[in-house]
């Protein structure tokens, strides 16, 4: 009888380790099922640079993280026309992890890469990639030093 109760408490701890182990695996492939590995590539991703035109205040719900940039003559549009878009500030309400834009100030030049989803609300804009460009980068929508001549068809206005 002795032997008979050592052994029962060594087999319902077997089986209590054996159900455990099932659970944790279960329940782990079951989060690895919920979680896609990667999340879906977007619709179209464009560089080009611009001056930052408005930071974000915490104060201010109202504010925006805008980016006065250059033209993109090939963006596309939602139907994957190409429609190009104009110089002008546009406002950027998501920026990539590991992008701080905290210590960055208005008028600063910057080369940027954002990538676009369209979605059934329109567009999705989401900086991927930021670069500091040099306090003296000139870009076409920027008036003629003095002493320039101004280029025919130059975008000037937002």
């Amino acid at each position: 009888m002795i032997k008979t109760l050592r052994i029962r408490p060594l087999i319902a701890a077997g089986i209590f380790v054996s159900a455990l182990s099932t659970t944790l695996f279960i329940t782990g492939c079951e989060g690895e099922e919920a979680t896609p590995a990667t999340t879906a590539a977007p619709d179209a991703r464009y560089t080009t640079q611009g001056r930052v035109a408005m930071l974000r205040d915490p104060k201010s719900p109202a504010s925006q993280f805008k980016i006065h940039h250059e033209a993109i003559p090939s963006f596309v549009d939602g139907q994957g026309k190409v429609v190009g878009m104009h110089s002008h500030p546009m406002d950027f309400p998501r920026v990539a992890e590991g992008i701080d834009i905290s210590s960055l100030k208005v008028g600063q030049p910057v080369r940027f890469t954002f990538d676009v989803t369209w979605a059934d609300t329109g567009p999705v804009w989401v900086i991927t990639e930021l670069e500091r460009l040099p306090e003296d980068t000139r870009f076409s929508f920027d008036p003629p030093a003095e002493g320039e001549p101004e280029a025919a068809g130059e975008d000037h206005g937002g």
